[in-house]
């Protein structure tokens, strides 16, 4: 129960003339202050939810924002996207400057990425600059790693090797080129001591014909890469061109000193030959002059006959008259050689030329060298469709038979008894010029034969039995009067092969 009263006085002083006193429960009294207490704090608490409400949605707008945008750029910058770019202005200011950041960053990589693919472009143009510069070179290039394992062939040397740059890559060199298994020391040796080293003339045979190499190691040392390049330069040509050219000077200084030469020892060769045959003519019996001058000696002339017979005279008379008809022969070379050929030239038909000069060698048989052209075989492998060659016929033939002869008596004077000698005459269309090709199965020349094969005087036989200037004759008729080329290709045990390329046109 609660309990209120109150004394009501006129004035202070004075003695209260009334007293009220009021009186009520006290759960009713405190009911309406429960009442309004509770009313208060569930606004209160209304008030405070509204606030955190408020606060996140504006927290949100403030931070998140930011966030997303920065989120969504950086997942495309990392899908490669190097133009994703987060909103600067979006969110609270450490999300703006880290936004700020992110686009510097992204801007960088971006700068960068157009830089790297600037360099890759150059990169990839500069390597296929290189890659066609080596593959337009007219050597061999093979690349070896570290390990000695080929990296690269540029087309020329996958030529060679008969394989494909996928088939070669990995490879050990001499697996790829086989020609290179004996000089792998030289390439050990290019590495170890870090200088190119040289292999010149080295011999290959590619489709049956023979071939000149140099070969060229160079080490990698520079730029931290390490390797070998071996380079092949097949140098074939260029040692005919050079053989040609050495040829061409000797016949060009030999003509003039064959020509003075052949004049000067043809008058004392003439003398000879003429009182050679006025002895042999005034030994004879049956002349009545010299009948008459051998009765005045009060002799016969059968005597006399019979005294030089005895005497042998009569064969030394006769030795030197034939040696006086074959130095005739020399000399008539020699002019030969020297003079350029005035023979008009016309058409022909180079199969029917080459019949015509097996014909010729047919009929030669030489007992003293012992060989009879007859048993030889000989193979004719003709081009049906070679068109006309314009040539002087007589000096084809001429050179032809000299070929033919050559090789006939280089199997005589070796022969095999194995196999039956046989000469192969093969004739092709080779563009713009027409080749004949003379080989045969005799015992083949060496190299240092080979090379001198054409030189002036130069001969492999007895003496006696050959002048050495047929040959000469021949490249002298061929390369000078025709414009053509002979060259000479052999390996001991292999027989030789002479094979001669006139132009279409006459002259080249």
């Amino acid at each position: 129960m609660l309990v209120a009263y109150a004394r009501l006085r006129l004035r202070p002083e004075e003695p209260p003339y009334a007293t009220f006193v009021v009186s009520m429960d006290w759960q009713e009294a405190f009911r309406e202050a429960r009442d309004r207490l509770t009313r208060s704090m569930a606004l209160m608490a209304l008030v405070v939810v509204l606030t955190l409400f408020l606060a996140r949605r504006m927290g949100r707008v403030a931070i998140l924002a930011g966030l997303d945008s920065l989120m969504a750029a950086a997942d495309r910058l990392g899908k490669g996207d190097l133009t994703a770019r987060a909103e600067a202005g979006a969110g609270g200011l450490e999300i703006r400057r880290l936004a700020a950041t992110f686009n510097d960053m992204a801007q960088g990589l971006q700068t960068r990425d157009t830089a790297l693919r600037q360099q890759d472009r150059e990169l990839a143009r500069t390597r296929n600059l290189l890659g066609n510069i080596l593959e337009s070179m007219p050597s061999a290039i093979i690349a070896l790693d570290e390990q000695g394992l080929v990296t690269h062939c540029n087309a020329n040397a996958q030529a060679l090797c008969a394989l494909s740059p996928e088939q070669a890559m990995g490879r050990k060199p001499a697996d790829v080129l086989p020609l290179l298994a004996a000089h792998l020391e030289t390439l050990q040796q290019a590495l170890r001591q870090r200088q190119v080293r040289r292999v010149e003339h080295e011999r290959v045979r590619l489709d049956g014909v023979e071939h000149l190499f140099d070969l060229q190691f160079y080490p990698l040392v520079a730029n931290g890469v390490n390797g070998a390049v071996i380079r092949l330069d097949d140098v074939t040509e260029r040692e005919r061109l050079r053989e040609m050219m050495i040829q061409s000077e000797k016949m060009a200084s030999v003509g003039g000193l064959a020509a003075g030469m052949a004049h000067e020892i043809n008058n004392p060769l003439s003398s000879i030959l003429q009182a050679a045959q006025v002895c042999l003519m005034q030994c004879d019996p049956a002349i009545e002059s010299n009948r008459k001058a051998a009765e005045e000696c009060a002799c016969t002339i059968e005597a006399v006959r019979c005294y030089i017979e005895r005497r042998r005279i009569v064969k030394f008379l006769e030795g030197i008259r034939d040696a006086g008809k074959r130095a005739a022969q020399i000399v008539s070379s020699m002019l030969e050689f020297s003079r350029k050929s005035e023979s008009r030239r016309a058409p022909a038909n180079v199969n029917a030329v080459v019949d015509h000069a097996l014909a010729l060698a047919a009929t030669d048989y030489d007992l003293k060298k012992k060989y009879d052209f007859k048993q030889i075989e000989i193979i004719r492998d003709y081009a049906q469709d070679l068109p006309e060659v314009s040539c002087t016929k007589t000096e084809i033939e001429q050179v032809l038979l000299n070929l033919f002869k050559n090789a006939a008596q280089a199997m005589a004077h070796r022969p095999d008894p194995g196999r039956r000698p046989a000469i192969t005459v093969r004739t092709r269309r080779d563009e713009e010029r027409v080749r004949i090709e003379v080989r045969d199965n005799g015992p083949g020349m060496e190299e240092q034969v080979r090379a001198r094969i054409f030189g002036p005087f130069f001969t492999t036989k007895e003496p006696g039995e050959g002048t050495g200037l047929g040959l000469s004759v021949s490249y002298f008729i061929i390369v000078t009067n025709h414009g053509g080329t002979i060259r000479a290709e052999s390996q001991p045990g292999q027989g030789a092969a002479f094979l001669i390329e006139l132009p279409l046109g006459g002259r080249a």
